[in-house]
């Protein structure tokens, strides 16, 4: 989880505070990115093993971090301000989230029925629609 708060931008309407259940926080022009400001070239908030690394991925453009000029990825704490083309911005908190949700899918299920048994009735139910959909599959061939 990484949260932040742009006190500066292009653009009026991303300036407040913004976070991401993830580990990873893209600011920049393109459609895919976290959090899009038009102006903003592009750069990546990411933590891994309780640390947050900010980087730029284009070679030579260079940012700011607490005033001082920076260039490639660099380790952040709490409470840090960046300062980047059109955006600056300032990080709240960061947590790592030691499930990562697209490959950990077991603890993932396992979580979200400790947080809400029911679901394991729901899935189950799933499962036998697809098991009995595979053997309807099966048998037409």
């Amino acid at each position: 989880m990484i949260r932040i708060e742009i006190t500066k931008a292009s653009t009026p309407f991303i300036i407040g505070t913004h976070y991401n259940n993830g580990n990873i926080f893209t600011i920049g022009k393109k459609s895919s990115s976290s959090l899009i400001d038009p102006e903003c070239t592009g750069i990546i908030l990411t933590v891994s093993n309780d640390k947050l690394y900010v980087e730029n991925k284009k070679a030579g453009i260079f940012y700011k971090v607490n005033g001082k000029k920076i260039s490639g990825k660099k380790n952040i704490d709490a409470g840090s301000k960046i300062e980047f083309s059109s955006i600056s911005f300032e990080i709240l908190e960061f947590r790592y989230d030691h499930i990562d949700h697209l490959t950990d899918i077991d603890n993932l299920y396992k979580k979200r029925i400790q947080e809400t048994p029911m679901l394991e009735e729901i899935f189950s139910l799933i499962e036998q629609d697809f098991i009995h959909l595979e053997k309807l599959k099966y048998d037409e061939k």
